[in-house]
């Protein structure tokens, strides 16, 4: 496969090993099916034990709240498994911005024993957290992001509903908060993308109008350039299965 433009290169986070039965070991050993494009491996905490370092960082998924941190990263530091991220999901639907503060709390613990060092680039590995998919008000998604803002944590905008999602793109933007989009029935990659952008341009309603329709055309109205800055904010997209997915670029 010919290499991807600088703008999709590592967009993807498969999450095929989330996958209740997934035979992870295979699914973490196996070479991506889109060279370029595949810039994270999702993996449960629990399942960290049957990994081995692959061609692709992982991004470390936790099953119980950031107060799990320590030991999946001891885990990964002792047997030099590289990391792209982690994402832990934020639960007190009616606390969420207290919910944000304990988990800062636990990974400024986590840094200053150097469990979660720098990635390749000299940057902090990202810590993602995720927003409810129901159950919290506006206002606490609101407060939640701005202690992610704070913190300069990433959001993990639950993606399964593409009516709602421009609108959590606009939050976590006037924000500045950099987010990936996450879970079950996350939108075509390109989509989300070009909804990004048209959300950075202040055009939410065109956002809701891409992801629900074909998006490849707007997002060739774009310049390598621009589509550069939106992958500042739009870090990136889950994907179950990336060998399936219509060719991108």
């Amino acid at each position: 496969m010919s290499a991807v433009p600088p703008f999709l290169a590592g967009l993807l986070t498969s999450t095929a090993a989330l996958a209740e039965g997934a035979d992870v070991a295979a699914l973490l050993a196996a070479e991506p099916a889109a060279d370029g494009l595949v810039g994270s491996v999702a993996v449960l905490d629990r399942d960290l034990p049957r990994a081995r370092a692959g061609a692709v960082p992982l991004t470390v998924v936790l099953s119980g709240g950031a107060a799990q941190l320590n030991g999946p990263l001891g885990l990964a530091s002792r047997v030099g498994l590289p990391l792209a991220g982690v994402r832990t999901t934020l639960r007190d639907v009616d606390d969420l911005a207290g919910n944000v503060r304990r988990v800062v709390a636990a990974v400024d613990q986590v840094r200053a024993s150097g469990l979660l060092p720098l990635g390749d680039d000299d940057e902090e590995i990202p810590v993602t957290v995720v927003l409810p998919s129901f159950g919290a008000s506006p206002y606490a998604i609101e407060a939640a992001l701005d202690e992610a803002a704070a913190a300069e944590l990433r959001a993990g905008l639950p993606g399964g509903d593409a009516r709602t999602l421009p609108a959590l793109m606009d939050a976590a933007l006037d924000r500045e908060v950099p987010f990936e989009v996450v879970g079950a029935g996350t939108p075509d990659p390109v989509a989300t993308l070009a909804a990004a952008r048209a959300c950075l341009d202040g055009e939410p309603d065109e956002a809701a109008r891409l992801l629900a329709g074909d998006a490849a055309a707007a997002l060739a109205s774009y310049d390598a350039e621009t589509l550069a800055r939106t992958r500042r904010w739009c870090t990136r997209v889950d994907v179950a299965d990336v060998a399936a997915l219509a060719p991108i670029g």
